[in-house]
């Protein structure tokens, strides 16, 4: 089809005359000197073909644009259109252009087996047939995770509330089938619990019920009966471990409360204070005169005291008359 659209009668070629090396004549071959003006024809040819429309852009064969159609029993109908550029397309538009593959496809409705619009879950399992059992302990204390309110009078589970019942029926509603179910509270008539975790555990092993919920602790001999799900709460366990301590005790570890500049703070305060104390008493004390050896260990020993005790002295009165 390019060639007829190029008009050309006689094509000539451009011989080269090269020696052929490796032994091959492709480097022999002639160049026509219709090439480019037949690139140009070839680039421009649309047609369509069995793999949809062919047509090149920048010298790039670009991709089919494929129509979506939804059969049923009626037969198909249209229902948009897929391009790699424009994405799924109610109307496709020419020439092309790109969208945002964000937006949301403006899509024909799409008729679903029973002549019905709404997107089925998928397999549904009747709502008379049977119902998972799911077993759930019967205790007091930590009414936040499992809580069975039971009714005396008629011996049964009323509701049955709390953290980990909101879990399950969180996961179950994501399922892509419905799944029926109902909740048997572990408990004797009389509303007490019917044993332990344990035998609530065995309960499922031998077929007594399908699954249990609640806040069931994961340990290694449960591990043998059942299968668990991965933990939805924090684990509270812990561990108890010795430590042997390695730092050296000496007659120095009084200083390790407070570091060296608070240690260094301290004393320079004690010598402000008994410096003070001195210049105050030594002229009318007589314990704070003597050689200045004397006067010097009395004014820090009454600093230095201060630690340990108050020191007290009558307070006189001077009344002037």
């Amino acid at each position: 089809m390019a060639i007829e659209n190029v008009n050309t009668a006689n094509f000539s070629f451009n011989k080269t005359n090269l020696i052929p090396r490796n032994g091959t004549d492709l480097e022999t071959f002639g160049v026509s000197l219709s090439g480019p003006q037949l690139v140009q024809v070839l680039s421009g040819i649309k047609f369509r073909g069995l793999t949809g429309d062919i047509h090149f852009l920048n010298g790039q064969l670009q991709s089919s644009v494929f129509e979506i159609v939804n059969v049923n029993e009626n037969g198909e109908r249209r229902v948009g259109f897929w391009s790699p550029k424009s994405g799924l397309v109610r109307q496709l538009k020419l020439p092309i252009s790109s969208t945002n593959p964000s937006d949301k496809p403006n899509l024909r409705p799409i008729i679903w087996p029973g002549d019905t619009t709404s997107v089925p879950k998928g397999w549904e399992i009747p709502t008379n047939g049977k119902k998972l059992k799911i077993g759930v302990p019967m205790k007091a204390g930590f009414n936040e995770f499992i809580k069975v309110t039971w009714d005396p009078k008629t011996h049964t589970a009323t509701s049955v509330t709390g953290y980990c019942i909101d879990v399950f029926d969180a996961v179950m509603a994501t399922m892509p089938y419905a799944v029926t179910y109902e909740f048997f509270p572990f408990a004797t008539p009389d509303g007490k619990s019917a044993g332990t975790y344990n035998d609530l555990i065995f309960q499922v092993y031998n077929g007594t019920y399908d699954a249990v919920v609640g806040d069931t602790t994961i340990v290694a001999n449960r591990s043998r009966y059942v299968d668990f799900t991965l933990p939805y709460a924090q684990s509270r366990v812990s561990m108890v471990v010795p430590i042997k301590d390695r730092k050296p005790k000496n007659a120095w570890v009084f200083l390790k409360p407070l570091t060296w500049d608070l240690w260094v703070t301290s004393g320079c305060f004690f010598v402000f204070i008994g410096s003070v104390v001195w210049v105050l008493e030594h002229r009318i004390n007589e314990d704070f005169r003597g050689p200045p050896s004397y006067q010097a260990g009395t004014s820090f020993w009454f600093s230095f005291s201060t630690m340990v005790f108050a020191h007290r002295n009558n307070s006189l009165t001077l009344l002037n008359s």
